[in-house]
């Protein structure tokens, strides 16, 4: 993991997600850059013959400025201090800046703060976390507003037993390695589904065909709300990071699997939440 994107809106619910990027990029020497994406809305012209450039000009001048105070207040130190880039980007669709962003950097994660700091805000971020979680061909980790950030030492991947998901807990296991962080696999089956037992079973040798890190666990539930059944489990394990799999709807799981439950588990958690896209692994 080379290269990071942190996206702030200025807001008090992306402070957590700052220090979560800066926590996460030193046992990898990772770059990071420091995102905000402003709209140039025509409401912003004034009756005073000004030119759009030179709004822009000012407008990037000012956000720079803001990333600058902004990084400075909850990290300690500047950004230049600290290795950190500042990127400022103009774009009507805060989500589409962000993916451009992320492509021209070649990020390996997008990291972005949950809900804003007024309703407006919420509806806003809310909606730019759910089309990143739909687009997003890198993963993408969603920090709620935290009173503390933790070393990863624990996390939870929700499985369902899909041959995507070793392709995505082999990129969890880049993740984990450098904090030695436990990884617990969970699937949680409902009674009418298939042999829960036997396709544990299953996964679990594929599963360690082609990956061979040591420090994974395996665990079955059975339950009929799987989106409440695995809030339990996490409040259980208090892990550090909850992982999902954005899934295509097809196939045997369609019907407990392929519901958007990772969207659902990002508006509830008081974790981070990573999100790989099953069609981007």
């Amino acid at each position: 993991m080379k290269t990071l994107l942190y996206a702030t809106d200025f807001s008090d619910n992306s402070i957590a997600a700052l220090k979560f990027a800066e926590m996460l990029r030193h046992p990898f020497n990772a770059k990071l850059y420091m995102l905000h994406v402003f709209d140039m809305k025509p409401t912003f012209m004034s009756t005073v013959s000004i030119s759009y450039s030179r709004l822009e000009e000012a407008a990037l001048k000012e956000a720079t400025y803001k990333l600058t105070q902004f990084c400075t207040k909850h990290l300690g130190k500047d950004p230049e201090a600290l290795g950190i880039s500042l990127v400022v980007s103009e774009h009507g669709i805060s989500s589409i800046g962000i993916l451009e962003n992320a492509e021209k950097i070649n990020a390996d994660l997008v990291i972005i703060g949950t809900k804003g700091s007024t309703l407006l805000k919420d509806l806003f971020i809310g909606s730019t976390a759910s089309t990143l979680i739909n687009n997003s061909y890198v993963p993408l980790i969603m920090v709620p507003k935290m009173k503390q950030v933790k070393q990863l030492t624990k996390i939870v991947y929700a499985t369902a037993y899909e041959e995507a998901d070793i392709l995505a807990i082999r990129r969890l296991v880049a993740l984990a390695e450098p904090f030695k962080a436990m990884i617990k696999l969970v699937h949680i089956s409902t009674k009418s589904e298939y042999a829960g037992e036997d396709q544990m079973a299953w996964f679990q040798e594929m599963l360690r065909s082609k990956v061979s890190y040591p420090n994974i666990e395996f665990e079955l539930r059975f339950a009929e709300d799987i989106n409440t059944s695995l809030q339990t489990y996490i409040e259980e394990e208090e892990p550090m990071l909850l992982a999902m799999l954005e899934r295509e709807g097809h196939g045997i799981m369609k019907s407990i699997w392929h519901k958007d439950i990772v969207k659902q588990m990002k508006s509830v958690i008081k974790i981070p939440l990573l999100s790989f896209h099953k069609r981007n692994l």
